[in-house]
């Protein structure tokens, strides 16, 4: 949690911080919640901004020009989806291990089925999925 107040002081005030979370938002409208990056999201954005301060964005004005903004929509995009793959892969450990310490008492049961075991996973797993785990608007400062 640290991490995320640290991200928001520092950056989100930034265009580039402002593009990723607009580029994100519109492309892979669930990348906050477990079934995108989940608590993976602000290393995530932490790392897209590291690597594109590095690169050369050329701006217009105070706004990037267009050929930058390819550059940091095509870099994002590629960096979700090994991201996602990462915390898919830890989520449903995690997950996994939730399911079982809350459903212990019914996994037990001599009873039951390979249909109700699977129905209570599912049910658990998408309402694991939807959750948000961070929100990355704007901060607003009272000056």
């Amino acid at each position: 949690m640290i991490e995320y107040y640290n991200l928001m002081n520092e950056h989100s005030e930034t265009e580039l911080f402002k593009e990723i979370i607009h580029f994100m938002d519109i492309s892979f409208p669930e990348w906050k919640t477990n079934r995108g990056l989940g608590t993976s999201a602000t290393e995530f954005i932490f790392h897209c901004i590291d690597f594109l301060s590095a690169c050369t964005l050329d701006k217009r004005g105070d706004e990037l020009n267009k050929e930058s903004l390819i550059t940091l929509y095509l870099s994002v995009a590629e960096d979700y989806e090994r991201f996602k793959i990462e915390y898919q892969f830890i989520f449903s450990t995690v997950v996994l291990e939730k399911f079982t310490a809350k459903f212990e008492e019914e996994l037990e049961h001599e009873h039951l089925t390979d249909y109700r075991y699977n129905d209570l996973y599912n049910n658990f797993l998408n309402h694991e999925q939807q959750k948000v785990t961070y929100d990355f608007k704007t901060i607003k400062k009272n000056i």
